[in-house]
């Protein structure tokens, strides 16, 4: 276990693995975001209201250097089901990120209008993880930008360029003011544009996932090598150690 700074357990991060943990509202597409990072359709996409993740919760990938890329979803803000399935599915989740999290992936529908409400959920989810710096730990990541610039009649809709250009634009709006405020600046102007769709350009594949690990790599160093562990990830924790201890005596026995 980790030393305990301000409320928060703080654990060294073993950095030949990248674990990071999608969240949003549903329908914003997380699912789809972990399936492109992953390169394999592992989580099943909500691509409608009607339609949530309740299965795969956690994927990983190598990565070039002996390196591997976790991602692990989770229930979407908004989500519809009775409360103890998405507390279970919650669960699960944090679970999975017993041994804390590099970056906490806050997916955004660039297709969809971004309010009060959005700030207002993930706000709530900030407060659960009672981390004092957990903010340094989020990348904002707005998908369905090239959807966007398809609809304006624009060509190279892939291009990252592009894509970040018309975004920074429409955050200098008047009406995005609380959300740069809440989000944005809070987590050091770090975001990033992800097409999913863009599944057969290796190219692509390549810049997105070299600047997602550039990034981590940024929050590495400004957070002294420490991942984001919260009391509920150390539950999980001490959980997983007790039932693998009894596991251990109960094999011993036979």
């Amino acid at each position: 276990m980790g030393n305990t700074q301000g409320g928060t357990v703080a654990r060294k991060k073993d950095y030949k693995n990248y674990t990071v943990m999608l969240v949003g509202k549903m329908g914003a597409g997380k699912s789809s975001l972990g399936n492109f990072l992953l390169k394999k359709d592992y989580f099943e996409a909500a691509d409608s209201l009607a339609r949530v993740t309740d299965k795969n919760m956690c994927g990983f990938r190598d990565l070039p250097g002996d390196l591997n890329l976790r991602i692990i979803d989770t229930p979407g803000f908004g989500d519809f089901r009775e409360s103890a399935e998405v507390k279970r599915d919650l669960a699960d989740a944090f679970y999975e990120a017993k041994d804390g999290v590099d970056a906490f992936l806050f997916v955004i529908s660039a297709t969809e209008r971004i309010g009060k409400e959005m700030v207002s959920h993930f706000e709530m989810f900030a407060n659960f993880m009672e981390h004092e710096h957990f903010y340094d730990y989020v990348i904002p990541v707005f998908t369905k930008v090239d959807l966007k610039l398809e609809k304006r009649g624009e060509k190279d809709i892939y291009s990252y360029e592009k894509q970040e250009r018309l975004i920074y634009g429409e955050l200098q709006n008047e009406q995005l003011k609380i959300f740069n405020e809440k989000i944005i600046e809070k987590a050091k102007q770090k975001w990033m544009c992800i097409s999913c769709t863009c599944t057969e350009d290796d190219f692509y594949y390549d810049v997105i996932t070299k600047k997602l690990i550039q990034t981590i790599e940024g929050i590495r160093i400004q957070s002294h090598g420490m991942v984001c562990t919260t009391r509920i990830m150390e539950k999980a924790k001490d959980i997983d150690e007790k039932e693998r201890a009894k596991n251990q005596r109960d094999s011993g026995k036979r």
